[in-house]
C-alpha cells in the first residue's frame, strides 16, 4: 500500500512547452535584458547629424560610423532571434528533446545579453555616463 502511494505520487507529468517552468524563467530573463537594451537606447541615443560609433578599435580608433536610427536595429534582431529560437525550442520539446530546447533558449538568452553589453559598449564609446 505504501509503495504503490510512493509511486503514484512520483508519476512524470508531462508538461506542455509553454508551460514549462525553465521555460518560462529563460524566456522572461531574455524579454528583460531586452527590454533593457530598448530602454537604455532610448535614454541616450536620440535623433542626431552626427553618426554614432558603432565600432571602436584600439589600433585605428573608431572603424564604423553609422546613423542614430541602427542602433535600434540591434534590439530588433534580437527579438526576433529570440522568437526564432523559442520555435525552434517548440520544435525540439515536441520531439522530445528537452534538453536541446533548453539549450536553444540559453543560446537566445546569453545571445541577448551580450547585446547587452554591446549597447554598454555603443553608450560608453558615444556618450558620457
Amino acid at each position: 500500500m505504501i509503495t504503490q502511494r510512493v509511486n503514484d505520487n512520483m508519476k512524470f507529468v508531462d508538461v506542455t512547452y509553454w508551460h514549462n517552468a525553465i521555460v518560462h524563467w529563460v524566456a522572461i530573463a531574455t524579454i528583460f535584458v531586452n527590454l533593457g537594451v530598448v530602454v537604455l537606447f532610448l535614454f541616450y541615443v536620440h535623433p542626431s547629424e552626427l553618426p554614432l560609433r558603432l565600432q571602436y578599435n584600439v589600433f585605428f580608433g573608431t572603424s564604423l560610423h553609422a546613423p542614430w536610427w541602427q542602433a535600434y536595429l540591434l534590439p530588433v534582431m534580437s527579438f526576433i532571434f529570440f522568437i526564432v529560437d523559442l520555435l525552434i525550442g517548440y520544435i525540439l520539446y515536441q520531439a522530445k528533446e528537452r534538453i536541446a530546447a533548453y539549450i536553444v533558449l540559453l543560446g537566445a538568452l546569453f545571445a541577448s545579453v551580450a547585446l547587452f553589453i554591446a549597447a554598454l559598449s555603443i553608450v560608453l564609446n558615444n556618450y558620457t555616463l
